[in-house]
Parts: C-alpha cells; sequence; structure tokens
C-alpha cells in the first residue's frame, strides 16, 4: 500500500490514460516488453488502453465466468484501497484545490510522501472513513460551499 509513483503535473481534470500515455513508466514497461521482457505486468483499470503488459478488467464478462471472476479479484486488488486510505488521511484530496497548479503538484506529492511516511511507522487511519475512489467525472467532484473568498493581511484583519 505503498505510492511507487506520483504524477500530478497535469492540470484540471486530465484522464488517466493521457498521464499513462505520456508517462515514463508506461515508456520503461514498454522497452522492457519489446527487449523480450514479457514477464512483468502492471494492472489498471477499463479506462486505459489495450497494452501486452498491461491487465485490464474485461468488459461485460457472463456471470460466475473466468472473466467475471478475475474481474473480482482485479476489483478487490490494493491500488483502489491505497488511493481511499490517501484520501481519508488527507482529506484535501476529496476536494478540488483552489491553488495555483504549481502548488497543487506540490501538495499532492507532499500527501503521497507522508502517506508513505505513515506507511512505515504504522500510524493508524481511521478505515470506517476510507471514500474509495469512483470514476473520474464532474458529478464526483465536491466543489467547496459557497463562500465569498476573503483576502487578510498578516494580523489576520480583513482587507
Amino acid at each position: 500500500m505503498k505510492i511507487r509513483a506520483v504524477d500530478a503535473c497535469y492540470p484540471g481534470s486530465s484522464h488517466d490514460s493521457f498521464v499513462w500515455n505520456v508517462s515514463s513508466a508506461r515508456q520503461y514497461f514498454l522497452k522492457k516488453y519489446e527487449s523480450v521482457d514479457r514477464t512483468s505486468k502492471l494492472l489498471g483499470d477499463c479506462g486505459y488502453g489495450i497494452e501486452p503488459f498491461l491487465l485490464t478488467p474485461y468488459r461485460d464478462p457472463r456471470y460466475n465466468s473466468k472473466e467475471y471472476k478475475f474481474n473480482l479479484a482485479h476489483s478487490s486488488l490494493e491500488i483502489l484501497w491505497t488511493i481511499g486510505v490517501l484520501k481519508s488521511r488527507f482529506r484535501c484530496l476529496l476536494i478540488t484545490l483552489h491553488y495555483r497548479p504549481e502548488k497543487v503538484v506540490k501538495i499532492i506529492n507532499v500527501c503521497c510522501a507522508l502517506h508513505n511516511i505513515c506507511r512505515d511507522y504504522n500510524v493508524e487511519y481511521n478505515d470506517d472513513s476510507i471514500t474509495l475512489p469512483s470514476n473520474d467525472t464532474d458529478e464526483n467532484v465536491e466543489s467547496p460551499p459557497n463562500a465569498t473568498l476573503k483576502s487578510e493581511d498578516v494580523d489576520g484583519v480583513e482587507k
């Protein structure tokens, strides 16, 4: 449940497959596959394209078939659980971060690094509040309540 790689440098709602297609991780696994290493496999969700080294769920498998059972095993893996634990620890990741893109990248990277430190030192989390991620669509993004943003000076006095 440790996070091994993070790429949060694409502003806005970039689709997973876009980020994957331009990632150095994809290039790494593609080169390994092309150099006859056919043993390395990655897991991805149905939003990713077909790659010889990327295992994605079957679309509409027949109930109780091998494909159906594969999808059950695939969906129960720790990937979604890890993201759920990360978002439960750092609730700011559940909503849109209203900062400059450069700052959002730093926030996400720091949250992932702190998550790994928590894993290393067995820092507990409240598993009752774990929110598993769903599809990355706009209706799943929680927006902050409508509020007027006010700037404050160093003394905490409104300007």
